[in-house]
Order: structure tokens, then sequence, then C-alpha cells
């Protein structure tokens, strides 16, 4: 009995931890209320426990054991000394009567999804959130962008989206867990639709590759997305070129190749980078040493910012790939280039076509070349150095035994017989690979400076002409005179090689898309002295019209000038009279004279 008056004791400390209703549920339904204590007791114990309840003072037990009350209230119901009516007080009989809805509980239950589950939104992709907010915006959902929120990779590429749809497009990005690959490109995000789209930078945690190329995101757009970039960490490549991004933004990008050790790819081509942003991307450069790929081409550098870059690729030691087209190194920017060569040791390609370098630039580049080790790929093609400068660097790289080029790009330039000696012997040996646009013949002095005559992409039909002058050949022969052939493309190519003239295919290529009017070549550019342009429109089909053969036949093409003199002195196929030729002319003048 005493373990009962201890018990009730306790009441209010088991009415609170255990059996306290919620006080919203009792106000909102008496009925429902847990039942209490005493109502788990016989009627007769009760009205016992009742009149004991007057007395002052409580028995003590000496033989209780204080382990008979747990911690938590509750007795032992274990211990043998317990009698049958205090069997009642036991965990099981008690949790029998209780309902874990009607009192409080440290566990998180969900019961929306559970009362509702058909409103509860399970999807992983944003669907739902797209089509809602394009309701909202009042604009019509892309069903391209729908079916693919699934995918892996999706590419939305020139859709016109604007600024309205990359809003909606931002939403369901943000919590997206399929894409990976994100391809906006040519979409006319501006610079309102650039910072929407930080906020998917921010949430998405699973985004690897953003391309936003030919968009028109801007100076400020790019200085929004680089306060994002600079802190994350799930991007692998970043792609903005042709963005319209102008200088002031080079600091923006500083603090991303600073902040950033994630990002491998970063490419800022075709933009309007001067050379305040080429003093911070030299800082950036030099202190960052993870990104792999950095495309800085076609910029508005010049001379000054083109040797901060350079500057920065000395010290740098983490880039692999390095685009630096049209970026104005001429003589200077190569000279830092040179240092670059001979101190990276991580530079595996190397783009600087279009920039200007000449003689002087070429021989800094092969000094740097000479003691490089590490790069493969070298790409200086479409620059001034001619000839004699590819000369330079391909003997650079044959003299260094360390040297681990295994592809050079010469284009648009022609090269000498020496170069493609040494070219076929190092293909052998290394299996070099090199671009040029291809080899001139052995000259004689009096026919011209080599650089004049190497100059084939600017002045096509002059060169032309050379060759024709080196192989022995009187063009007016070949052509007849200036008789007026019309030829096609491919009869025009057949009548050079038949007539002897040695030139390469790729240049014979140049020339016949230089004199291609509507399909046919306009060979009287090439007779004219001047130079210049004379009108041509093809004419009809006739006699004159000259017919090869595939076998290239020299037969053809005397036939062919045969039927064009007979057709131009008067041969008349219709029975008609003979029309007066050009050299009856002067004997009637002769006639005159005498008498």
């Amino acid at each position: 009995m005493s373990s009962l008056l201890r018990v009730q004791k306790q009441d209010s400390d088991l009415s609170r931890r255990v059996l306290s209703p919620l006080v919203e549920e009792l106000d909102e339904d008496a009925e429902n209320r847990p039942p209490i204590l005493e109502e788990f007791l016989p009627v007769l114990e009760k009205e016992k426990i009742l009149n004991e309840n007057n007395v002052n003072t409580v028995i003590e037990d000496d033989s209780m054991n204080n382990n008979d009350i747990q911690e938590d209230g509750f007795l032992d119901a274990d211990d043998e000394n317990l009698s049958d009516d205090e069997e009642y007080f036991t965990e099981e009989s008690i949790s029998l009567h209780t309902d874990p809805e009607d009192y409080d509980t440290d566990l998180e239950i969900d019961t929306e999804s559970l009362l509702n589950p058909k409103t509860v939104d399970h999807d992983t992709t944003g669907k739902t959130k797209y089509i809602k907010k394009c309701f909202d915006l009042g604009i019509n959902p892309v069903s391209y962008f729908v079916k693919n929120l699934e995918n892996k990779e999706l590419k939305l590429r020139f859709h016109g989206l604007g600024a309205e749809s990359v809003k909606a497009i931002s939403f369901p990005l943000e919590t997206n867990t399929n894409i990976e690959i994100l391809n906006l490109e040519g979409n006319g995000i501006d610079g309102t639709g650039a910072r929407c789209l930080c906020r998917v930078l921010r949430e998405n945690l699973f985004l690897t590759e953003v391309v936003l190329s030919e968009n028109k995101i801007g100076t400020e757009g790019a200085i929004s997305m680089c306060q994002f970039l600079k802190s994350n960490r799930n991007l692998l490549k970043v792609d903005m070129t042709a963005n319209e991004i102008g200088d002031p933004a080079g600091q923006s990008f500083y603090d991303v190749l600073k902040g950033n050790q994630t990002l491998k790819e970063l490419i800022l081509a075709n933009n309007r980078l001067e050379e305040t942003s080429a003093r911070f991307l030299k800082d950036g450069i030099q202190e960052n040493d993870t990104l792999e790929i950095l495309d800085l081409s076609w910029n508005h550098f010049k001379t000054r910012g083109a040797v901060a870059i350079a500057e920065g690729l000395q010290e740098n030691v983490g880039l692999k790939k390095f685009r630096f087209q049209m970026a104005g190194l001429a003589k200077a920017g190569s000279e830092a280039m040179m240092k670059a060569l001979k101190q990276n040791r991580t530079l595996r390609e190397l783009d600087i076509s279009f920039n200007r370098i000449q003689m002087e630039g070429a021989t800094f580049l092969a000094e740097g070349l000479k003691e490089n080790d590490a790069l493969q790929h070298l790409k200086v093609g479409n620059n001034p150095f001619e000839g004699e400068g590819a000369m330079l660097i391909l003997e650079a790289v044959d003299s260094n035994e360390n040297s681990a080029i295994k592809y050079l790009d010469f284009s648009n330039m022609l090269v000498k017989t020496e170069f493609a000696t040494i070219e076929d012997r190092l293909r052998e040996q290394r299996n070099l690979k090199i671009k040029h646009e291809g080899i001139l013949p052995e000259m004689h002095p009096k026919n011209g400076t080599y650089a004049r005559l190497s100059a084939f992409r600017r002045d096509p039909i002059e060169t032309f002409k050379k060759y024709a002058e080196f192989s022995g050949v009187d063009l007016h022969d070949v052509f007849n005179g200036g008789h007026r052939l019309r030829l096609d493309a491919a009869e025009f190519k057949d009548l050079i090689k038949g007539s002897g003239i040695d030139i390469p295919d790729q240049q014979l290529t140049v020339l016949i898309r230089t004199l291609d009017v509507d399909g046919f070549i306009n060979y009287n550019r090439i007779l004219d002295e001047n130079g210049s342009e004379t009108p041509f429109s093809p004419e009809p089909r006739s006699a004159s019209v000259v017919s090869f053969s595939s076998e290239k036949s020299e037969k053809s093409v005397s036939s062919a000038r045969r039927r064009a003199s007979s057709t131009d002195t008067g041969v008349s196929t219709d029975g008609g009279n003979k029309p007066k030729s050009a050299k009856d002319k002067p004997k009637k003048k002769e006639k005159k004279k005498k008498k």
C-alpha cells in the first residue's frame, strides 16, 4: 500500500511527463481527453486511497527498495513483492490506454503527407514549379525544356527565351537533381536573366557545366554571376563566350580565379576585356593552381595587356590549355611568351594565332621552344612571319631532344622545300604532325622575293602567275589568248593540271574560289595585265564550250583550243557566208595606200 501512496504522490509528475494531453485538443474535444490515473484503479482501492489522502504523515516502508520506482516514475513490474492490484501500474497496462496522437512527442512527423499524400510535391525535376511559374508570368511553357528535365544534359540552344522565360526556368533548376550539363547558348539572356541564374548557381549542387555563350549578359550580369562563382564548389566548366563583358568585370574574374578551387575550365573569348582586366587576370593566373583550361581569345587586349597575361603564365603551375588568339602579342608579347615557355612546365596546348608576330617574334618563340619539354600542341598560324619564321620554329623543335611537341599549326603559310625535308624526318622519328598551306617550288632570284610570293592568300592571282612563270608555261597559250571559253570549276582544274603548271591542290582550290562567278570561272582576271577584275557574264553553252574527260588528256585540251579558234575566226555551222576576219582588214588598208 505504501507503494500505492508513493505513486499517488508522484501523480503530478506522471501527468506532466506521460499523461499530459495537448491543450489545443482538450479545448476542441473534451470527450477525447486521456484517462487520468485514478481511472486505472479498482473502485474499492480507489476509496481507500481517497481516505488515506487526509493523513498528514506518510508511513515509510523501510523494506521497500529504492529501485522499485524507476527514474521515469514507473514501478518495476518484475518485483515479486508487488500485489495483484499493483500490477495495474505496469508500463504495459498504461500504454494500452494511451493514444500517441494525443500527447507531445519528439518525433518529427509530416502530418500533411500522411493525411493528404496527393497534395505533397515529390517532383525532383521541377516540372510542377515550372508550369505554375509560367502560368503566373503569363507565358507559354517550353515543351522541350519540360521533356528534358529528367536528362543528364539539357541543351536549350537558340530558343529565344528572353527575360521572362529565363526567370521561369530558373525556379525548377534550383531544385533539379538530374541535370548536370546546362547549355543555354544564344538565348538573348541579359543582365536581369543572369541575376535569375545566380540563384541556380547558389542552390543547385548537381550542376557541373554551364554554357552561356552568345548571350547579352553584359558587364553587370557577369559581375553578379561572379559573386556566386567564386564560392561555388560543384561547377567544373563555365563558358561565357561573346557576352559583351566589359573591362570593369576584370576584378570579379580575379576573385573567381582566386577563390574558386573547383573550376577546371573558364572560357571568356570574344568579349571586351582590356588592359585593366589583363592586370587582374595576370594576378589570378599566378595565384590559381587548379584551373586547367583558359580561353581569352578575341578580346580587346593590346600589347601591354598581352605582355601582362604572358607574365602570369610564367608563374602558373596548373594550366594545361591556353587559347590566346588575336591578343596583340607582337614583338614584346612574343618575348614574354618566350620566358613563359622556358619556365612553365604544365602547359600542354598553346594557341597564339592571329597575334601580329613577325620574324623577331618568331625568333623569340624558337628560343623558348629549345628549352621547353612539356608543350605538345602549338598553334601559330596566320602570323606575318611567313615560311622563314616557320622554319626557325621547326628547327628549334628539331634541335630539342626533350621536346614533347606532337602538333604544329602554321595555317595560311607556305613553306620551303627544306621545311618539308625536316617535316618528313620528324614525322617518322617523333610522329610529328604539321599543318601548313603547301610547299613552294624552287625559285630563281629574278622571279621575286620569297615573302611576296608566299602570301598566296592575300593575292592568289598574282601568285598563280608566278607558279606559271616558274613552270615555263604561257598563260595566254593555256587560255587561248583570252577567247571566251565557258569553264566550270572541274573543267578549269583539269585545264590547269593538263597545262603543266605545278601548283598544290589547296592553292588551286583557293584560286578557283577567287575566280568563281555564278558557278563558272572568270579566268580573264588572270590575263588582265593590270590585275583588275574585268566584267564577266557567263554565256550560254555553244560550240565554244569545252568538255573534258576524266582522264585529263592533253588531246581534249588541244581540241578545245582548236574549236575555240575556229569559232573565233568565223566558221559558220549553218551554211551562211563566211564573215570577214580580222586579218582581211589590214589588206584593204594596204590596197588603199597603193592606190
